[in-house]
Formats: structure tokens, sequence, C-alpha cells
């Protein structure tokens, strides 16, 4: 049987072409600050937009670390700034969500689907998980168009609730087999 948290802290930093993923820290605050405090960025996310860099350092102590196994920070390698956070939540066995956020000025380079990938590659590769999954607001389709880009597969809508919008909100639902990432990679 695959040790899931061990291999999670084995796994501290992750590297891609472009992008060093590694575990938040409390000193990624101030950068962390700057895009979740952008009303844009956190538009389509389940908080409000951070209001000061003390809020961004709670949120760090109090979400990210104690949950660190499961969280990276998504580290542009020619700026060495801090330019989001990709993350993986267990289901149940053998079945994992991810999820994302991203500086407003990194849209559109294709940095997400390549954290993603590098994230799919260790979930199916390593983790022995067998559906990945991810689930985002219908309103926003730039995030469906990285869900395309990574081969999932649009699985239909649901209406889910958010308290920050204070009612239900439609959601789109996409997943990814082990079996169809193989036949694409």
């Amino acid at each position: 049987m695959v040790d899931i948290n061990l291999i999670l802290a084995e796994h501290q930093t992750l590297e891609t072409e472009r992008l060093i993923l590694r575990k938040l820290q409390l000193e990624d605050a101030t950068e962390m600050f700057n895009y979740a405090s952008n009303p844009e960025v956190v538009r389509y996310t389940s908080f409000e937009p951070h209001d000061s860099v003390e809020t961004t350092k709670s949120t760090i102590a109090n979400f990210f670390l104690p949950d660190g196994l499961n969280h990276w920070g998504i580290i542009e390698k020619t700026s060495g700034q801090l330019i989001g956070e990709i993350f993986l939540n267990i289901i149940k066995e053998k079945i994992v969500e991810f999820g994302w956020i991203l500086n407003q000025n990194s849209w559109g380079k294709g940095y997400m689907p390549e954290a993603a990938r590098c994230l799919f590659k260790l979930c199916f590769n390593e983790l022995g998980i067998e559906v990945i999954q991810a689930e985002h607001l219908t309103e926003n389709s730039k995030s469906g168009r990285v869900m395309e880009k990574l081969g999932m597969k649009h699985l239909g809508k649901v209406y889910s609730y958010f308290p920050k919008f204070k009612q239900p909100i439609l959601t789109d639902y996409w997943a990814i087999t082990k079996n169809e990432y193989t036949l694409l990679h």
C-alpha cells in the first residue's frame, strides 16, 4: 500500500521547465498578498480579497502550514517570485481534487497547465491515484480551458454553495483517470 503522506512529505519541491513548486512558508506572505488582495484574482475563489499582509500571514499559518503536505507555492524560475499556489485534496482512496490560484500578471502564459502536469505525474506515477478531479465556477471559463489543456473530461454542471457568494452558484466538474492520462503521455 502506498503511504501518500510520506510521498508528499518527500516531495517538498517539484520542478518544471519554468517553475519550481515548493511548500509555502510564512515568508511568502508579501508575495501572496500581491495576488490574494486582487479582487479580479479572487473573484472565483471561496475567499474574499485579503485586506492586509497580516490577513495573508494568518491564512498561511492557519490554512497552508497545517495542511502543508498538499499545497505548493508556484515560483517562476527567472524572477524567483511566488506567482500562485496549487493544491491537492484527497477526496477518498485513489481520488484527489486539485485547484489553484495564480497572480493576474501570470495569466495566459501557460504556467498553470505546466504546474498541474507536474502534479498529475506525481499523482499517477507515485501516489497510486486513479482519478484526478477539479471544479470551477461555470462563469470562470479560463479555468475550464486549463482543464481541457490537461486532457480532463467535462463531466457536467451542478450547483454548489459558497458562503462568500451567499447563493448557489453553477459549477463545472472535470476529471481524468490514470488510464486516460497514460494514453496522453
